[in-house]
Formats: structure tokens, sequence, C-alpha cells
């Protein structure tokens, strides 16, 4: 089955990884990027183009959740550059760990 891993681990992350909101999950098609995160009424939606490898998928995913686990509310009114810049600070270096480190436990690679 196709993107297997990558399933199981959208299924890991929702139960073992918890966010402020509920979390939708979806590979779309995307022209521009791997994939982004948004919060829409206190909804996260993580959106990960469907043209790129499980693997890269699977790097693509742990990113995004981490943004929506180290979501701040001063993200919700910055334009895209802005957003891109704050986004990426300590508190999603921290996220980005603790959804890593899930990952591991339950890939043994």
């Amino acid at each position: 089955m196709a993107f297997e891993s990558y399933r199981k681990l959208v299924a890991i992350l929702k139960e073992k990884c918890p966010l402020a909101f509920p979390v939708s999950v979806r590979r779309i098609e995307l022209t521009e990027v791997d994939g982004d995160c948004c919060l829409h009424k206190k909804k996260f939606y993580i959106r990960i183009n469907k043209n790129i490898s499980e693997g890269l998928a699977i790097d693509t995913l742990l990113h995004e959740f981490a943004h929506a686990r180290a979501w701040n509310h001063l993200h919700d009114s910055q334009d895209i550059c802005d957003f891109y810049e704050n986004s990426h600070d300590a508190m999603w270096g921290v996220a980005y760990s603790e959804v890593y480190q899930i990952y591991e436990k339950h890939f043994d690679g």
C-alpha cells in the first residue's frame, strides 16, 4: 500500500502529540511548497504536496506538525514573509524536537 508509513505517522502524531485544536492532514496538489500549516476557525489544516515522495512527505509532515504544536496566535495576522521568519523560532525548534522524538520512537528506520 502506497504511503503506508506516512499514513501511520499521521495517526501516531494525532494520538501522541496533542495540539491546541483539532487537526486535518491532507495530501493535495501544491505548486510552490512541499507543505503548509494554518489555523482557521479553531482547527489546524496541514497540507502536504501529493506530488512528492513518501520520505519527503514524512519530513514535511514532521515540520508542519511542529508548526501546529508551537502555534503562536501572533502568527494569525502576519503576512507570509513575516510568518515564515517568525514561525521558525526557538518554540518551533522545541516542538520539532518533540514531534521528531515521537517519530523515532515508532519508526526505527
